[in-house]
Parts: structure tokens; sequence; C-alpha cells
């Protein structure tokens, strides 16, 4: 059925681009291996999608078993028998024989690694919290009603932003497809002009060009695809952006040297400069100043882009990190739930976050450790999370739950726009690729203009 497709599709391309048999045998077997490619993808595209719908329907089953009784061997029994067959149901079954069959560990290793397989099959961070909340509470105790409707809050706004990303990318990759058919309808238009017996059709250089242009209209559609492959459970959610060299470079950064290394690469440009105003060269002494106004400024200007940069990360991590101190909460006090957090900390967080538990450890009721945990970056939502962590900590039982309340739906709502943001920009890509046909379209239309007018002079006895 698909080769038939393919087939008449080629027929139609012959048609309508004037292709020889010879460029269209050769670009038809071409597709033929392709389209085999583009068959496998769209079926990894239909499995990951239903990973995602497995892993929603297991953490909502999970959460709403846990919470009756707070024992993970009865939410992993419900869940096992709520979901259909798939690896999701596979992964959970794995859990429970490592319940039932393992002795030699402590209930918590046996919990930890019963979940663990399911981490391990569906890497995703917000299962991983869940797994962990779980094993805590059954190990140490603490409040469940709250923790649990903080999770399935925020699960429910993360499968609406995901499910909302890939509706926008079904629909963005369409207009791609569009994009490139229509490319193909300008390309042909030239081809088809009433103009006396001039046809450029037959042309080699037009037939190379058809030939350049049908495979990079190709390449826009296989990248196109490629952000429907995505793994969906991943997609949302904190990434180690900065690896920890880069963190501990901003950290160690030295003004005074960085400065210097600029006045030296400022006067090279501006010996260069000068020697190109001696020599008359205008248009070289130009650059050269601009070249030296930019050198003498690169520490600045660099330093600027790694503290955007860091703010960025800093913006994406900070909500993922409180969600674990706000769960902590739920069985610690507040120093203690900020030296636990600190074992899943966001590489981006964890220099700040050993200060500020160095700092308490000295001074546990004073304020400034916590006004001054990520002060140089300036981030309100930082200031003011941490500014109510202080409130809770100094115990006015009276309003906590009501403080902590209102942590949750600030921290709900900050995550939900950063993710947004996050989300959308890196569906850019795909805009860029919407327009990528009509540059290829464009240059295949002036040089066929091109081949037209030569032909067409030719033809009238006048080139």
């Amino acid at each position: 059925m698909i080769e038939l497709l393919v087939i008449a599709g080629l027929y139609t391309l012959r048609l309508l681009l004037k292709m020889q048999w010879m460029t269209t045998v050769i670009f038809g077997l071409y597709m033929l291996v392709r389209v085999r490619i583009y068959r496998k993808r769209f079926r990894q595209i239909k499995e990951q999608k239903l990973r995602f719908e497995e892993a929603c329907e297991y953490m909502d089953t999970f959460l709403y078993a846990f919470v009756k009784e707070g024992k993970v061997e009865r939410a992993l029994t419900d869940a096992h028998q709520v979901l259909g067959n798939g690896p999701m149901r596979e992964a959970v079954e794995e859990g429970l024989d490592h319940l039932y069959m393992v002795y030699d560990d402590s209930q918590t290793d046996i919990m930890r690694g019963a979940l663990g397989r399911i981490d391990r099959e569906y890497p995703c961070e917000r299962i991983r919290t869940m797994h962990d909340f779980a094993v805590h509470v059954e190990s140490y105790g603490g409040a469940i009603d709250t923790s649990v409707d903080l999770l399935l809050r925020d699960k429910s706004r993360w499968e609406k932003r995901i499910h909302i990303t890939m509706k926008e990318r079904q629909k963005m990759f369409m207009d791609v497809v569009l994009s490139i058919v229509a490319s193909l309808l300008i390309c042909a238009m030239i081809l088809y002009l009433p103009v006396g017996s001039v046809d450029i059709g037959g042309n080699m250089a037009s037939q190379v060009l058809t030939f350049i242009v049908l495979l990079l209209d190709d390449w826009i559609f296989a990248q196109a695809q490629k952000y429907l492959m995505v793994d969906w459970l991943q997609l949302d959610g904190v990434r180690q952006e900065t690896n920890r060299q880069k963190v501990e470079r901003y950290y160690l950064y030295d003004a005074k040297k960085e400065r210097k290394l600029s006045v030296v690469m400022a006067g090279i440009c501006g010996i260069l400069t000068a020697w190109a105003l001696y020599a008359g060269q205008q248009v070289w002494a130009a650059a050269g100043m601009f070249l030296t106004l930019f050198m003498v400024n690169q520490h600045r200007i660099g330093r600027r882009l790694a503290t955007k940069k860091l703010i960025k990360n800093i913006k994406s991590a900070f909500p993922v990190w409180l969600m674990d101190i706000v769960l902590l909460l739920q069985s610690e006090n507040v120093q203690m739930a900020l030296v636990k957090s600190q074992e899943h900390a966001p590489l981006v967080l964890e220099r700040d976050l050993e200060i500020l538990n160095d700092r308490l450890q000295i001074a546990p009721e004073s304020p400034e450790p916590y006004h001054a945990f990520m002060q140089e970056f300036q981030i309100p939502e930082v200031h003011s999370a941490m500014s109510m962590l202080y409130a809770l900590s100094m115990g006015n039982s009276d309003r906590a739950d009501q403080q902590v309340g209102e942590l949750i739906t600030r921290n709900l709502s900050m995550q939900d726009a950063v993710e947004t943001e996050r989300l959308h920009n890196r569906n850019s890509g795909l805009y860029l690729l919407f327009l990528a046909p009509v540059v290829t379209a464009s240059f295949k239309l002036l040089v066929d203009m091109a081949l037209f007018m030569l032909t067409f002079l030719q033809s009238s006895g006048i080139g």
C-alpha cells in the first residue's frame, strides 16, 4: 500500500516538476528507502505517546491507592490491576516480584529497589519524586493527604502542558508539510508559463536543481518529524543544562584577570586598526574600530551572557527543588527538609544550598541565610519563597498549614509559567523549518527564471 502511494506521488511530482524518467527513478529508489524509515519513526511516535499516557494513568492510580493506607505494596497492587497489558504493567509486575522475593535488605531498601525497576523503565522526574515520597512516608511517617494533593495537582498541570505541546507540535508539523507542498507548487508555476515553445523542464541544470530541492525538502520533513519523536516523559522538567565545570567556572570568575585579557586583545585590534588607517583601508579600519570596542568590553558581555543563562537555569530548577521541600515539610521541620533536599538538588542550586545549610547550623534562627540564598541573581520568586520558608521555620502553628498552602500554590504557578515558556521556546525550531521550504523554492525560482530568460532569448535569436 505504501509503495503504491510512493509511486503515485512520484508520478505526480514528475508531471508537476517535469522530471525526466532518470531523475524520477533515482528519486523513487531513494524514497522507497526513506519511507521505511518514516514508517518506523511514526511507530516510535505512537509508542512515545502511549508511554506517556500509561505513565499518567500509573501515577493517578498509585497516588489514589497510596493515600488510602500509606503502603507501597497496596499502591503497586492496585496499579497492576488497573493498568492494561503493556510495558508499564510489566514494570509494575517486576516491582511487585522484587517486593515479594527479596528478603536480605531492609524494608526501605526493598521498596526503593522495587520502585527503582519502574524508574529505570520510565525515567521521569515526577515519577521518581512520587516514589521517593511514598518510601519516605511509609518508612518515617508523615502527613499524606496534603502531599498527595500537591503531587496530583502538579501531575495534572504537567499532563496538560504536555498535551498542549503535543497538539502544537502536531499542528506545526502539518504546517511544515503544507509549506513543502506549497513550495513545490510554486516551483512548478514557472515551468508552465505559456510563452511560445520555451520549455526549460528538460534542461539538465533544472533537473539537477529539482532533485536537490526534493532532497532538501525530504531533510526538512525528517527534521520536523523528530519533534514528534521525543520522550514526552522527559520533555518537561528540570534538566542539567549546565554542567558542573560551567557552574564552577562561573563562581570562580576573576574580573581582574578577564579585564587584563580584554585590554590585551583590544590593544592588538587597535594596532591592526591603526595599520589599516595608515594603509588607507577605510572599510577594514571601520571594522577594526568596532572589533576593538567589542574586545574592550568582551569580559563584561561574556559575564552578562553567563549570568543570564544561569538565571534561566535557576528559574527552571528552583520550582522542582521547592517541590521536594514542600513534600519533606509534611514530616520534617524546615531546616531538616533543607538538609535532606540536598540529595536530589539540581546541580545549579547545589553550591548555594550547601552554603545555606552551613549558615543555618551556625545561626538556625537568623533570617540572613534565607535572604542570602541566590541573592546575587536578584530573582523575586526565589526571594519570596525563601522568606516564606523562614516564616515557617519560626513556627507559627496556627498559620503553618495556611503558609504551606500558599507556598504550594505559588510554587505550582511559578513552575507552570517557567515550563510553559520553556516548552514554547523549544517549539521555535519547527517555525524555522516551516520557513525553510520557502528558501529552497526561492533559490530554484531564481535559477529557473535565469534559465527561462536565456532559453527565451536564444529561441528569439537575440542571445
